[in-house]
């Protein structure tokens, strides 16, 4: 059934009283066509709910704005989005290129800070998220009395002699929805044993995030990572007001997965809108995201918070090879993953999904 209105709808509803489904949901490939992003591939999702974003598939198939009843979730940084030709591996330079957006990918064979592995020098984050993606498929088509919308398409980090490891990447949702699902699966097509990293960096800035919005886990163990984090832990579910200079703070977390082995993550704003707050949701697979990572940027126009699903810590590959986190594929070994993200509004609805999930509740 499809949820519009106030009411449920069946396939054959629907049917009589548009013509054409993308009178009321849509799925849209376009090119962008400005600055450094000129040439980037994008599809434009909307679902009809007032749920819409933007996948690009010339950049790792990542997902760029969403928004909700005209209210962004994401972050977007000075630099906008960026063409994948502009990557600097080396060091920092991936932050050049870093737009933010609502979901980026780290990875695949590594992420996190730069290090120097083994004697192979290694920037921050990887090269997923600046790789085209290929065979790209975008739809939409009934499945029952379901509209599916999707965008699916490879990612490969491949090198001559080298690795390559390929990411197939779904993302999906339907009509009506407020929510969207990404299902990955990467493999390791190569005779030989490769480093794997996998980082879900979504980013949640203004108005979700203000010196009201809270961040609620149901978590056994917080692990700071610095001096500066430690400094925040009491507060470490809480949000401070932009200041200039404030330094960042990341916290690990590990979560405590429901009985179907998810871990869930609700990070709560409050909007000035009359539905009352607005939440945003991840709900994971924990067994391959074991770790679950909060960066907090309070600074002064670099106000943003990463809530980051992982397989690793951040610290770079190398200090998460000698500390025994880093996940390997063997030859011709693939691992899935799917992360579900959505939005929560109003009261009942939040209280309900932390209720549901064994979340603190506000």
């Amino acid at each position: 059934m499809v949820r519009l209105f106030n009411r449920d709808w069946t396939r054959s509803e629907i049917q009589q009283l548009v013509p054409d489904p993308t009178q009321i949901a849509r799925i849209q490939r376009v090119t962008l066509r400005e600055g450094r992003a000129d040439g980037v591939e994008a599809v434009e999702v909307a679902t009809g709910s007032g749920f819409a974003f933007t996948v690009l598939p010339g950049r790792g198939l990542d997902i760029a704005r969403a928004s909700y009843n005209g209210i962004p979730l994401f972050w977007r940084s000075y630099t906008g989005e960026v063409a994948a030709s502009f990557f600097e591996p080396q060091g920092m330079g991936w932050l050049r290129g870093a737009y933010g957006g609502l979901m980026n990918t780290g990875g695949l064979t590594y992420m996190g800070s730069p290090s120097v592995d083994q004697g192979e020098e290694l920037g921050i984050h990887g090269r997923a998220g600046y790789i085209p993606a290929s065979n790209v498929w975008a739809d939409a088509d009934w499945d029952g009395d379901e509209y599916r919308l999707w965008v699916r398409g490879k990612v490969a980090e491949a090198a001559a002699l080298g690795p390559n490891v390929v990411l197939t990447r779904e993302i999906s949702t339907e009509m009506g929805a407020s929510s969207l699902v990404i299902r990955d699966r990467v493999e390791n097509r190569t005779f030989q044993r490769v480093e794997h990293m996998m980082l879900y960096h979504f980013n949640i800035g203004f108005p979700l995030l203000s010196e009201q919005a809270r961040l609620l886990l149901n978590t056994q163990q917080i692990i700071p990572r610095d001096d500066d984090s430690r400094a925040g832990l009491e507060r470490w579910d809480r949000f401070e007001p932009p200041l200039a200079g404030r330094p960042h703070q990341l916290f690990y977390h590990q979560l405590c997965p429901d009985a179907d082995g998810k871990a869930h993550v609700l990070l709560v704003g409050m909007p000035d809108t009359s539905g009352g707050p607005v939440g945003v949701y991840l709900s994971y697979r924990h067994d391959t995201l074991p770790w679950f990572i909060n960066w907090k940027c309070m600074a002064a126009g670099d106000y943003v918070t990463g809530i980051e699903p992982a397989n690793a810590w951040v610290q770079g590959r190398a200090e998460e090879r000698v500390a025994g986190r880093l996940r390997f594929l063997e030859a011709w070994e693939s691992v899935s993953y799917e992360v579900e993200f959505g939005v929560l509004t109003g009261s009942a609805a939040i209280h309900a999904f932390a209720e549901q999930h064994a979340l603190p509740r506000l």
